[in-house]
């Protein structure tokens, strides 16, 4: 075992150097060899001390190919001439790759973002590369290629565009299995593919397939990405002022692009074209030739793009263009010119000047624009894909073909299959092929509604190629099953033909199933069809041959006898050469029903889906899903026993499951049409499935939800009294009439009408009054199926013959059952007369009768066997055999005949003779049980038992078990009380007997103790009484025990289900009566006498034995009948799948999906109209701004004006003081505008022209007032105040457009009056479960304004009144809310005031804050402890300490609670009735304290809205009223209290959750003082 592990390592190492060899071999990278200075560094060098970087963007130190680095004399400089022009090709050297593996991204939040990466050479290989990426990277093969250009900075894009774009890249790709290129980085489109991905892709990373083409030189970290085979942390999150780029951590794969250089971009777009180039010539899928179609996708970008976009249109072959308008920059440009050129009529000579605009005018079919705005737009998936079928230029059959490798049948529908295309002949049959072999459901549905008839199609050579593909969930089982039928081993390359096709399907189902394929006239068909191709030059290994098969395709409607001068095989391909060929035998169709071939082969196949579909197309869907349901059935088994893969066998079952559903769902609709329809379509031959009815098929799937229907249980009720007409006391008139033949003319008999449904026996048929069997005929091409005659009485007038009475009667299955039945209860009563009475030496009378009852008996089996529907013995006695009771039969018939020639000897064979009479009447007995099954009671008691002892099969390991410690105690026990036991046989029943009696109560008390008595006591005996009880412990208390419970769980698993099985048997017993004569045994000789000479008459007339065994309990339709039947079935059909579409368009989940598209659109509306609405609001500030400049402007206009013109008059005034007299330093008189009401004498200084210090924090509307109020002030003064001019103006306008911008009255901030809040905190005390109050030693300040007057929120302890916070210190309050002040009530605190002399109001305020802090400490506990089916957690409002200090009040403030005020229950005891769970679970709550407080707290007076409580009351026994020790306020009423709830409180479901139900009804008990 260690070499062998060794070598299993050391194989995987070698396949893992093997894959990093390669990859190292194959791939390089760059750096570069020689240093050469950039252009822009030659003239600053010299002059500068900085060392000048290289051509490849890297410092001398950072070449590490450079042995030695150059010296500075060594640079050109300036005017040295001509200076060396760096490339790639030229200054870089290749080495193997060094980095690649996965990169783990770091940020993938939530997401497990794994990416493959590998860096590469810029002129690597692109074979390598698609080597690479499919083989190693285990990419999936590309159907569509979609390379994403555009701008590689972040750009905003639109809300509409960004989500079409989307979402349209995403959909396209995934549903067509495509490959997205792009730049790979985190800015620009790059990004936002990679928030595409992650808002509508899939977390698969081989379907994840987004790939990046990323230079290496450009990367942020890329040092960190080195190392080979690894896995790397990688960070998506880059430095801002770094001119590098990160990846996008949410593409799948990435191709670090290296040409030596660093920080430049471009060089990885020649290789991303080489690699489009060479996957657009691979092909697209391995069944067609087209290439791989590439379509260009662009969003925003700049110059290089429309350069891109013109390469990209005139390339060979021309790759298609979308463009994203309103993207921006070259998008919309694209756009732009596209329209113009659309509009333009004139053609390319008006561009004649313009090279780019004429480009565009040549191309501009390949060019297609996207319009996200525009409301008759397709969606942005099906654009893309549009267009790339139309940019390639193909003919409508290759772009079908590309339709199909997509699966995108809506583009078929809506772009190729449209009228008037031209379809070149065969390329649509070609197209239904490749569809039905790479399992297209929805192209197979689309090419049937265009025209595609099966008819045409359907051929030897194609049904040939459908089974020999191997593509699919097929995994060669369809090659093990010809294994297993032919019993042999095929080769690898055997090619399976339809006749081995044909006796696979035979194997699955079974019986006297005959496949179409394995009969003689398709073999004949078959042969011949082999044989032309072998002249033809075919190999002869196998039937067909691939190289020309259209040449060996037989026409469904071709006859296999025509002329040998013409080939008498011709293509469908071409409907409109077929000619018509005479033959022999007229035309013979090879495939008739085209739909059940597809069918079956679609389910031996495993595709469910392709075969749900053809199943809803063609004739006979309930035969069709009761074939299907066998199939899948029988498939699942051969699985299980082949021991191959357990979840496709179950997912086989799940396959039966459903097809059996249908077939019972399509019958309950007919059933529910008409039933007598129904009941035809149950039992109307089939000629398609081996002439079966659809019962039979049912009854052979074992689908018993389908047997036991209402429909096939009144079909068979029908069966079982033929045409009698009985619903009462049916047994006592059939054994009257059975015993006494005249009164079957006094029963009563259906009509012709009423037996239309039920189909006729084969012995009805034989009845001498007409042949009754259907016979072809050829009438004008077409074969008719003439209609059996259902009754004699159709060749009667009156039909009352007493002959066909008789007929009639004893035909029926019920009078079989009941004649049979006395004959053998006879025949026991005679046999038991035989076995209990002394055996004479020769039979006696009652002995002859009983040999002659079971001799006949045997000759009627042996019939059974013969005339079974199955051609082979072997088969005929499998058949037989299968049936459990036969084999009882057989065994009790064998048995007697063994004693009947023992009992001849007149010896002491006779007595063996004798005991095996006895033996063998123990089968007749037993067989008694088969009759009773009949009646529905006991039978469904039979039916169980029968499951029961199936079941016992499972019990075989209990039985085993039990057996070994049997074995245990029985040797143990006879080795110790025998000890001198002599060997011999006895021995062994000694060791057996007494244990095995002991598990079924019978102890032997009296051998217990073998020592008792005189009997002497052996060695060790007092062991044996301790063995025994250890032995009936284990086996009579465990092991029996465990075998009652597995009976008992059989038996009520098999009770549910017992009805329904006894209806799926009673098929079986009513086809045993159908098919037995009517003579019993010993007068069933008789019957066999008539049959025999019916079938020598037969035979003279010339009757085949096809026909005679085409006869049967079968329903012989003709052809309109038949039509009309069909036509009835695909009504329901058709009725079924709308009553079907119309639950799943009504079903809850499908409405809740169509809530949410609408909902999401909705929210695109709105997102809309929200970027509007701002884009409004922002433009309007901008205007709002502006005009208020514009206002600053002109009224610092105006101001500045009054000042000038108020300068002049000043100037005026002074200039003719000046001539009247000089000015003193006394005392002066200023105009009364300026002068100050406290101005002084003498000069006062100058100030300079600026805000005083004083002044610097107060608005500039009172700076102006108080300047013009201040004192000693000089006139000259004003012409410093323009300042101030200015900044009231500004001022005036903001506040102007400030009280326009507001749409309510404002609240005066600051206002209200000064108050300080105390809040009750908490702090742990020994651990985060216990916790110690205190009131905090400082309150903070707030201000509250009134909002109501006192005394309308008024109770009767306190009046409230409701305040707005409008400013809080530390947010104590929040500003802006409303709160409830509570005061106490004067006369209350006239009350207490002799209980607290000082400070009452404030001590009661205290206690009821305690109080609810309190009850809400509880209300947490009850939340945590209530039980799970409580959903509402209920709290109580926080309570603070208020001190007003305008009167010095003390008060308590909460939070206003708005909504509909209730009060669950008072501080009496008194309670509301609940109506609600939220209600029930409050009184509990209160019964909850009382009980968690240990009976000393009960929390009372619930109110509040919702589950926000407020104002509790907490009862304290033990508080003294009107006392200073009490703790929680003035409502607590005490003692009264609590016993006024234990009396009134009403317990409900909510308290027997909290198990407190009947705790509150012990007596209430006061504490002891």
């Amino acid at each position: 075992y260690s070499s062998l592990r060794k070598h299993c390592v050391h194989l995987l190492c070698v396949v893992f150097q093997s894959r990093r060899s390669w990859i190292e071999d194959t791939f390089c990278k760059r750096a570069c060899g020689k240093f050469i200075p950039a252009c822009r560094d030659l003239h600053s060098f010299a002059s500068l001390p900085l060392t000048p970087r290289c051509c490849c963007g890297r410092l001398v130190g950072e070449h590490t190919l450079l042995e030695t680095g150059p010296s500075m004399s060594s640079w050109p400089g300036p005017g040295t001439g001509q200076q060396e022009e760096w490339s790639v090709e030229c200054h870089t050297q290749t080495s193997a790759t060094d980095a690649y593996g996965t990169i783990d991204f770091q940020d993938s939040a939530g997401r497990n973002c794994h990416a493959k990466y590998v860096r590469v050479a810029v002129d690597a290989k692109a074979e390598a590369l698609l080597q690479l990426m499919r083989s190693e990277w285990q990419m999936e093969r590309p159907k569509l290629l979609l390379t994403v250009h555009g701008g590689t900075e972040n750009f905003p894009l639109p809300l509409k565009v960004r989500q079409a774009f989307s979402k349209g890249l995403i959909t396209a790709a995934q549903s067509t299995g495509a490959w997205i290129l792009t730049d790979g980085i985190n800015t620009g489109v790059s990004r936002y593919v990679g928030e595409a991905v992650k808002t509508y892709g899939t977390h698969d990373l081989r379907k994840r397939n987004a790939v990046g083409f990323t230079p290496w030189g450009v990367i942020d970290n890329h040092s960190d990405l080195i190392g080979r085979d690894v896995l790397r942390p990688y960070q998506p999150l880059g430095n801002p002022l770094s001119k590098r780029v990160c990846l996008n951590g949410l593409h799948s794969h990435f191709l670090l692009v290296d040409d030596g250089t660093l920080g430049k971009h471009g060089c990885q777009l020649g290789l991303r074209r080489k690699l489009e180039r060479h996957i657009q010539l691979q092909k697209i899928h391995p069944r067609f030739n087209q290439g791989v179609p590439v379509v260009c996708v662009v969003v925003e970008g700049g110059p290089d793009i429309v350069s891109m976009v013109l390469e990209y249109v005139s390339s060979v072959p021309p790759v298609p263009v979308f463009v994203f308008e309103g993207s921006g920059r070259a998008a919309d440009l694209l756009a732009f010119l596209h329209k113009q050129t659309a509009i333009d009529r004139c053609g390319a000579l008006t561009w004649e000047n313009h090279p780019i605009l004429a480009h565009f005018y040549l191309y501009k079919t390949q060019i297609t624009i996207f319009d996200s705005e525009s409301e008759d737009q397709q969606e942005a998936d099906c654009a893309i894909l549009t267009a790339t079928l139309k940019g390639t230029k193909a003919s409508p059959g290759e772009q079908l073909s590309t339709a199909l490798a997509w699966d995108r049948a809506d583009i078929a529908k809506k772009h190729i299959l449209v009228y008037g295309q031209h379809w070149q002949v065969g390329s649509l049959e070609q197209a239904m092929l490749d569809a039905l072999v790479m399992d297209r459901v929805g192209f197979v549905k689309l090419l049937i509604d265009n025209g595609m008839t099966m008819n045409r199609f359907l051929t030897v050579s194609r049904l040939e190629e459908l089974y020999n593909t191997q593509q699919g969930p097929t995994d060669n089982f369809l090659h093990i099953l010809v294994e297993d039928v032919k019993q042999t081993h095929i080769p690898k390359g055997y090619r399976v033909s339809l006749i081995d096709v044909g006796q696979v399907i035979e194997y699955l189902i079974g019986g006297a199933y005959r496949s179409t394929y394995t009969r003689k006239h398709f073999r004949a068909h078959y042969n011949l069809l082999y044989a032309h191709c072998k002249e033809s030059g075919r190999d002869s290994s196998g039937p067909l041959n691939k190289k020309r098969r259209a040449d060996c395709t037989l026409h469904p409607h071709q006859s296999p006898n025509s002329s040998p001068s013409r080939p008498p095989f011709f293509r469908t391909a071409q409907p409109y050469k077929r000619k018509q060929q005479s033959s022999e035998l007229g035309d013979s169709p090879l495939f008739v029903y085209n739909f059940n071939d597809l069918f079956v082969w679609a389910v031996l196949q495993r595709r469910q889906q392709m075969a749900l579909f053809l199943w809803q197309h063609g004739e006979e869907a309930m035969a069709r899903a009761t074939v299907a349901c066998k199939l899948y059935r029988a498939m699942a088994y051969e699985f299980r026993q082949s021991n191959m893969d357990d979840t496709t066998g179950e997912q086989l079952k799940t396959y039966s499951m459903d097809f059996g559903q249908l077939a019972v769902d399509v019958l309950d609709r007919t059933f529910r049409q008409n039933e007598r329809m129904a009941m035809k379509l149950l039992t109307s031959e089939m000629e398609a499935w081996s002439h079966f009815t659809c019962l039979q098929m049912a009854v052979s799937s074992r689908l018993r939800p389908f047997v036991s229907h209402s429909c096939t249980q009144m079909l068979l009720t029908d069966l079982w009294t033929g045409r009698l007409n009985m619903r009462k006391n049916s047994w006592f008139k059939i054994i009257l009439s059975i015993l006494m033949p005249p009164a079957i003319l006094l029963l009563e008999f259906k009509s012709q009408a009423e037996m239309s449904h039920v189909p006729q026996s084969q012995e009805a048929l034989q009845f001498g009054w007409d042949t009754g069997r259907p016979e072809a005929a050829q009438e004008g091409g077409h074969t008719v199926v003439k209609v059996p005659k259902c009754t004699p009485y159709t060749s009667l007038p009156e039909c009352q013959s007493f002959l066909f009475l008789l007929y009639d009667f004893y035909t029926a299955p019920v009078v079989k059952f009941w004649f049979h039945t006395m004959s053998y209860l006879v025949f026991l009563m005679l046999f038991s007369y035989t076995v209990l009475v002394k055996m004479e030496d020769r039979p006696s009378t009652q002995e002859w009768l009983v040999i002659a009852y079971i001799i006949s008996t045997a000759v009627e089996k042996t019939r059974e066997v013969f005339m079974s529907v199955p051609r082979k013995p072997s088969q005929k006695l499998k058949v037989w055999f299968g049936e459990y009771w036969n084999v009882t039969d057989f065994l009790a018939i064998v048995l007697f005949l063994v004693g009947l020639g023992l009992r001849w000897d007149s010896g002491s064979y006779r007595t063996a003779g004798r005991i095996t009479y006895c033996l063998d009447i123990i089968f007749w007995y037993v067989r008694v049980l088969d009759l009773l099954a009949v009646n529905q009671h006991a039978g469904a008691y039979l039916t169980m038992i029968t499951k029961m002892v199936s079941k016992a099969i499972n019990m075989f390991y209990i039985v085993v078990m039990m057996a070994i410690v049997l074995l245990s105690f029985g040797v143990s026990r006879k080795a110790i009380l025998s000890p001198d036991e002599a060997l011999s046989w006895s021995l062994l029943r000694d060791v057996v007997n007494q244990p095995y009696w002991m598990m079924f109560g019978e102890v032997y008390a009296g051998e217990i103790d073998t020592c008792a008595g005189d009997t002497p006591c052996v060695p060790g005996a007092f062991l044996t009484p301790f063995l025994q009880a250890v032995y009936l412990f284990f086996q009579y208390i465990i092991m029996v025990n465990i075998l009652i419970a597995f009976f008992n769980n059989v038996y009520f698993d098999m009770k549910s289900i017992s009805n329904k099985l006894w209806k799926y048997n009673r098929y079986r017993y009513i086809m045993t009566y159908q098919e037995k004569p009517w003579l019993p045994p010993p007068l069933i000789i008789l019957s066999h006498m008539t049959l025999c000479v019916t079938a020598i008459y037969q035979k003279h007339r010339g009757l085949s034995e096809q026909d005679t065994d085409s006869c049967g309990l079968k329903l012989y339709l003709g052809q309109e009948e038949l039509k009309r039947l069909h036509e009835f079935e695909e009504r329901c059909l058709v009725s079924y799948f709308h009553e079907k579409n119309q639950d799943v368009l009504c079903s809850q989940i499908n409405r809740v999906r169509a809530t949410a598209e609408r909902a999401e659109e909705m929210g695109v509306v709105m997102r809309e109209v929200s970027d509007r609405v701002h884009f409004i609001q922002d433009t309007l500030q901008v205007l709002d701004s502006q005009l208020g400049q514009l206002q600053d402007l002109s009224a610092l206009a105006v101001d500045t004006l009054t000042l000038l013109s108020a300068s002049d008059s000043l100037q005026q005034e002074e200039a003719r003081l000046g001539h009247c007299r000089p000015i003193t330093p006394s005392r002066h008189h200023v105009p009364h505008s300026w002068t100050l009401p406290h101005g002084g004498g003498g000069s006062v200084d100058i100030m300079p022209c600026h805000t005083p210090r004083a002044y610097r924090s107060t608005p500039p509307s009172l700076l102006w007032e108080r300047l013009l109020n201040d004192s000693n002030v000089n006139v000259n003064r004003m012409l410093c105040c323009k300042c101030v001019v200015v900044v009231l103006a500004m001022e005036r306008n903001n506040l102007m457009r400030l009280a326009h911008t507001i749409p309510f009255t404002p609240v005066s901030i600051m206002a209200g009056e000064e108050v300080s809040v105390y809040t009750l905190e908490e702090v742990e005390a020994a651990g985060p479960e216990s916790s110690i109050s205190y009131w905090s030693t400082k309150g903070l300040s707030a201000m509250l304004q009134p909002l109501s007057s006192e005394g309308c929120l008024d109770g009767g302890l306190r009046r409230a009144m409701l305040v707005l916070c409008t400013w809080a210190e530390r947010d104590v309050l929040r500003v802006g809310c409303v709160y409830v002040v509570k005061a106490i009530q004067p006369d209350v605190v006239c009350t207490w005031q002799r209980v607290f002399h000082s400070d009452t109001t404030l001590q009661l305020c205290l206690r009821e804050i305690q109080q609810q802090r309190a009850a809400q400490k509880l209300m947490h506990v009850f939340n945590q402890v209530k039980p799970e089916n409580m959903p509402h957690s209920p709290r109580f409002l926080d309570m603070s300490l208020l001190h007003w200090h305008s009167d010095g009040q003390w008060l308590t403030i909460e939070r206003n609670m708005t909504g509909d005020f209730r009060k669950y229950n008072n501080n009496t005891g008194e309670e509301i009735a609940p109506c609600c769970g939220m209600e029930e679970m409050l009184l509990a709550f209160s019964h909850w304290t009382y009980q968690y407080s240990c009976r000393e707290l009960l929390v009372l007076d619930l109110q509040g809205v919702g589950s926000e409580l407020t104002d509790p009351s907490v009862i304290r026994a033990e508080d003294k009223r009107y006392s200073d020790d009490m703790v929680f306020g003035p409502s607590n009423l005490g003692d009264a209290a609590i016993h006024s709830f234990v009396n009134k409180h009403t317990c409900n479901s909510c308290c027997e959750n909290l198990g407190l139900s009947g705790e509150r009804k012990e007596p209430f008990r006061p504490p002891l003082l």
